[in-house]
């Protein structure tokens, strides 16, 4: 089963997939990007192994030279410790011994998919027009990816889409020649709204979209987002 939330409830916590904020009790609970990016993996299929090779090839892009074994244990201990998940009895985090980990907490999704799994977005990619449904696509020269191109100025796994019935984000996966929106590079994600430009290397995609409200709104938030101290 995959499970494609935007916010996402379990025993005492609550996370926004978009923001990438963990709250329990109302309470946000300080979680670093990667550890998060476990978390969001696992929640994307609860009850589901995740193996260490997928989370090995999300959390590091193309030409990162790291301990990734260790990389993994690191974040999975730090989402432990802000989970109070004992990796003795889980509550939480199942370990499969050397294949990966399972969500086992039932989860509830606070705003679900329309009835055919879909969001009112796509993407206008090379003369196609891409469909996408809610949940988190990756865009590069993978073969796996959801939106891919051949293009040798495109990392393997260059930017993530994030779509949920609330919101579209977007964010470098640490690609050589960069991500930008409207000509901004981005750091960290950036929120998109109906008619963005988006450039993936030499790429060049435009995002469409009926699902956030009026475009005029979802253009002023996307600019405080991306501008925080202008008016």
């Amino acid at each position: 089963m995959t499970f494609v939330p935007g916010i996402v409830r379990f025993g005492l916590f609550e996370t926004n997939l978009a923001t990438g904020e963990l709250r329990k009790k109302g309470m946000r609970v300080s979680l670093q990007r990667q550890p998060f990016e476990v978390l969001t993996m696992l929640l994307e299929h609860p009850g589901t192994l995740v193996s260490r090779e997928q989370m090995r090839e999300r959390l590091w892009p193309d030409d990162v030279f790291v301990d990734t074994d260790h990389g993994v244990n690191k974040a999975i201990n730090k989402l432990r410790r802000a989970l109070d998940d004992a990796g003795a009895q889980p509550r939480f985090i199942e370990t499969l011994a050397r294949r990966g980990y399972r969500f086992i907490a039932p989860v509830t999704s606070v705003a679900g998919a329309s009835g055919d799994g879909r969001s009112a977005s796509r993407i206008l990619c090379e003369g196609r027009t891409i469909s996408l449904a809610f949940g988190t696509h990756v865009i590069g020269r993978d073969e796996t990816a959801s939106i891919s191109t051949d293009s040798q100025t495109v990392s393997r796994r260059h930017a993530r889409l994030l779509l949920t019935p609330e919101a579209a984000v977007l964010e470098d996966l640490g690609s050589k020649n960069g991500t930008r929106v409207n000509g901004a590079i981005v750091r960290g994600t950036t929120p998109l709204s109906d008619g963005d430009q988006i450039q993936i290397g030499a790429l060049q995609l435009v995002f469409r979209t009926r699902a956030y409200g009026s475009t005029k709104t979802a253009a002023v938030a996307s600019h405080r987002a991306r501008h925080p101290h202008q008016p």
